[in-house]
């Protein structure tokens, strides 16, 4: 038989029990195929059909036969790109033959799994899901789930929310004291030595009076003093009572222990300041009296267990990239601008009187937020200005558009991800990494977990 013969003969081939029909030398279009090499699926073929079948999808199998007949892959956007790349492996058509315009449709899908797998892979890492999920619980894990995890019960979720007011009217009497009416006058040797504190460090009068009337009520100090006696026992406690010491050490409970010892030592020197009399113990008081502001650093340890917060951390850590794209255009813009305008209004009697002021004006024009101490007097400078600002726009709108619709994917995701679970029996669930071999599956198998 003549080549040219063979090429024009038509084949039958059965795929799921939808017969089709084409010329042989249609599937010669991607020679690397399987079906531009069908005699070599001899197990493949029924003899008394006259005909190759194939136990597969039809309608899938309706676009890859097209593709033969067009030279190229095309796949409708409503078709999961995973499955129909399983098809392309089947049919062993290598991707590169898909068309442009559909490797959205197809790839897609690979940004989607990614996208739940870190989803998943975020919310593992509460080791308390492994806790919570035990039958029989000692007194200490029951202690340590109460004090650190809200969900664990009512009365956990109870103490989360009296430890977040805790916080809250300690930074709230913070800010009181440094109201008029909240406050009261130094004794006579407490103002010697403010004094000498500002003899000192050359302060002016006014400073010295500021200073002299920065000591709040007795009733606040007290209170305050409570706030902070609950919030340390709190503390200590979660840390006797947690089994993996080293879990327990995280950067929020650094931050928020720091705060706490600031406002020990400055309770501690403000109440013995008269034993002192030391310019350096003021200061000490004084710096580590504000320092303790970090104390609110508790509240982001909290808010770990609500989705919205943890997709916000989620997002910036899988952000890297943008985000030092964002610096790096910054920082050159910064540069550029601030150079240029110092070169402009070099020769005026400018307000700019040096690159790091201009390097300060060009930034906070970059970012739109515009203080208006520094301020260009020449019409090349106010041009420049205009185009510093079009470019603050741009900039930040480049990077921090592609952070938010990230954002607003994983949020999607995490609204389907529970959805799913509800599908489960059982209100309790625990994720279960798979094994290397499953490595490639959508997302962890959710296992069941039995609720008290």
């Amino acid at each position: 038989m003549e080549p040219s013969v063979t090429l024009n003969k038509t084949i039958r081939i059965n795929i799921g029990g939808t017969t089709f029909k084409s010329y042989v030398k249609t599937l010669t279009t991607f020679p690397d195929s399987k079906l531009a090499n069908l005699e070599k699926e001899k197990d493949s073929f029924d003899f008394d059909q006259n005909e190759y079948f194939f136990d597969r999808n039809p309608i899938l199998f309706t676009y890859i036969l097209d593709s033969f007949r067009k030279g190229a892959v095309h796949l409708p956007k409503d078709i999961c790109g995973t499955t129909f790349k399983k098809e392309l492996e089947f049919w062993e058509i290598p991707q590169h033959y898909v068309a442009p315009c559909c490797w959205e449709a197809l790839y897609g899908s690979e940004d989607d799994i990614e996208t739940v797998n870190l989803l998943i892979k975020s919310f593992q890492q509460n080791s308390n899901l492994a806790l919570m999920s035990q039958e029989k619980m000692d007194v200490r894990t029951r202690l340590w789930l109460f004090l650190d995890e809200p969900k664990s019960s009512r009365y956990a979720l109870v103490w989360s929310v009296f430890i977040s007011f805790v916080i809250l009217a300690a930074t709230l009497v913070d800010s009181l004291s440094t109201v008029d009416s909240f406050q009261e006058n130094f004794t006579e040797p407490q103002i010697k030595l403010l004094s000498k504190f500002a003899d000192a460090l050359d302060f002016d009068n006014a400073t010295l009076e500021k200073l002299a009337t920065i000591k709040p009520r007795t009733y606040l100090l007290y209170a305050n003093a409570i706030f902070h006696v609950i919030l340390t026992l709190e503390l200590a406690l979660s840390f006797i009572v947690c089994s993996n010491k080293r879990s327990f050490v995280c950067f929020t409970r650094l931050i928020a222990c720091f705060g706490y010892m600031s406002y020990w030592i400055s309770f501690t020197v403000y109440f013995n300041l008269k034993y002192l009399e030391s310019i350096h113990a003021l200061m000490v008081q004084l710096v580590f009296g504000y320092l303790s502001i970090f104390k609110i650093a508790r509240l982001f340890y909290l808010t770990r267990g609500v989705p919205a917060f943890r997709l916000i951390c989620l997002t910036f850590s899988s952000s890297k990239q943008e985000l030092k794209i964002l610096i790096f255009l910054l920082g050159i813009f910064v540069c550029v601008f601030g150079y240029v305008l110092f070169a402009a209004e070099l020769l005026q009697n400018s307000n700019i009187t040096n690159i790091f002021t201009a390097i300060y004006w060009a930034l906070i024009t970059l970012t739109t937020v515009g203080y208006g101490n520094y301020v260009p007097s020449t019409v090349a400078g106010h041009v420049i200005a205009g185009a510093c600002a079009v470019c603050g726009v741009l900039v930040l709108a480049l990077p921090v558009g592609i952070i938010v619709s990230k954002f607003y994917k994983y949020y999607d995701y995490h609204r389907y991800t529970v959805i799913h679970a509800q599908t489960r029996e059982g209100p309790c669930l625990r994720m279960r990494k798979n094994t290397p071999s499953e490595s490639n599956s959508l997302i962890e198998e959710i296992e069941l977990v039995p609720t008290e």
